[in-house]
């Protein structure tokens, strides 16, 4: 389509080129038909803008049809005779001359053109480079984000993963259980999880967060039994084969995975029951798997270290024996008291409004009053700690109910001398109160 209305363009050109030169003619010239005797020629002009605006062909094409013109004009208006007075080289000058004007401006023409051609094709090649190249940039500047976005995550993830071992890292039990499924929430962002221990069987509850959950779990059924068969964290998908969002909705359990001991025996089972969609991964499960580990370790030496407490016979702070001694000691004198008939009593003191004195003052308090009981004792009493911070309890082995009572007169002397005024009011002095409790009696006759 280009090349057709190429082609009418310049012959329309040639076309009203030659009816100027036709009008030029007729005006100037009316003896000359053709103008052949005019040197230069006029069609000169005509046959160069041609060449020039459109090529080679086009310009030999626009000399071809004004030398035919000019020649046939010539001819049907003076005949034979008069081609032949014009000279034969003359007569062809003219068409020669149109000839090289439109070979030599038709020449420039194309290799202009050609090299317009080039740079036109350059200039694409150019722009489709600089395309690729406004392609490559935003794919690079993604992933520059990209990766900061997971940079940015998993720093947050690392602080996260320091939070939680440090809120793991507790040697009490009853702060440790809330501490481990706090950190399922900060690591998993689950909006229900719970920590199940093994008891007699089956799996019990001992935390949770969220929704009320069951009770107890099965060892051998459900997705926690899975994940204890095998030993590792277990998803939903392990499970059951998941077709869409409401069976996940549907679903009891969403993550699971066991609490094992350094043997490979198991404490307890992890779960998560509500947990959003997207984090639903295997990098969430995990964590999750991390965090169990964790909370086995950290059980198994709070375990340990309430047994050791638990077998702990002296309050090293007080210089007194500790209360779980004083239960396992009476058990045993009690057992002898009764065995050999012998008397036994406790001698029970107990601080009054502890809780207004300072904690230092508390600890020293203490301390002396452990001192003050031993200069009154015998070497076989036994001073203890009693179950509560603000009472001690003296076992008083072949003691009857009546010797204590003169035990407990002598140490309350003794105290009462000291003076002690622990409480904030300078003023009042040391309020306690001491009982006798006959354990066991001698029996007579």
């Amino acid at each position: 389509m280009t090349f057709r209305l190429s082609g009418a363009g310049y012959l329309l050109e040639v076309l009203g080129g030659l009816v100027i030169l036709t009008l030029i003619n007729a005006v100037a010239f009316p003896r000359d038909p053709g103008m052949l005797r005019v040197e230069p020629h006029p069609a000169l002009l005509l046959v160069a803008a041609v060449a020039a605006r459109h090529g080679l062909r086009e310009g030999m094409m626009a000399a071809l049809v004004t030398t035919a013109v000019a020649m046939g004009a010539f001819i049907y208006t003076g005949g034979a005779p008069a081609l032949a007075s014009l000279g034969v080289a003359r007569a062809w000058l003219t068409p020669f001359l149109l000839g090289i004007t439109a070979f030599l401006l038709g020449a420039v023409r194309e290799e202009r053109r050609q090299e317009t051609r080039a740079l036109e094709a350059r200039i694409v090649e150019l722009e489709q480079e600089l395309a690729d190249q406004a392609v490559r940039f935003m794919a690079a500047a993604e992933t520059k984000h990209e990766l900061e976005r997971r940079v940015a995550e998993e720093t947050a993830s690392l602080s996260a993963l320091y939070e939680a071992v440090r809120q793991i890292d507790s040697l009490e039990v009853d702060r440790l259980y809330p501490a481990v499924l706090g950190a399922v929430k900060r690591l998993l962002q689950a909006d229900a999880c719970q920590l199940y221990l093994l008891d007699t069987g089956v799996l019990r509850l001992r935390a949770a967060e969220g929704p009320p959950p069951r009770a107890e779990l099965p060892l051998d059924d459900g997705l926690a039994g899975l994940a204890v068969r095998r030993g590792r964290p277990v998803t939903i998908r392990d499970l059951v084969h998941v077709t869409s969002l409401d069976d996940l909705r549907d679903a009891p359990l969403l993550m699971a995975a066991p609490v094992l001991d350094r043997d490979a025996a198991l404490l307890g089972c992890l779960t998560v029951s509500r947990l959003p969609f997207l984090k639903l991964t295997p990098a969430s499960l995990d964590r999750l798997g991390l965090v169990a580990d964790w909370a086995a370790r950290a059980l198994a030496n709070a375990r340990l270290h309430e047994q050791a407490r638990a077998h702990a016979i002296q309050d090293e702070l007080l210089g007194a024996y500790t209360y779980g001694y004083y239960q396992r000691r009476l058990e045993e004198e009690r057992a002898r008291a009764q065995r050999f008939n012998r008397p036994l009593s406790v001698l029970v003191f107990r601080i009054a409004d502890l809780e207004t004195v300072t904690p230092p003052r508390r600890l020293e308090l203490g301390r002396v009053l452990a001192l003050v009981f031993s200069r009154v004792v015998r070497d076989v009493d036994l001073i203890c700690r009693y179950a509560t911070d603000d009472a001690f309890a003296i076992i008083l082995p072949e003691t009857s109910a009546t010797e204590a009572e003169t035990l407990r007169a002598r140490a309350e002397a003794e105290i009462r001398g000291f003076h002690f005024l622990p409480y904030p009011a300078e003023e009042r002095e040391l309020d306690f109160s001491m009982r006798i409790l006959a354990v066991h009696e001698q029996a007579t006759g």
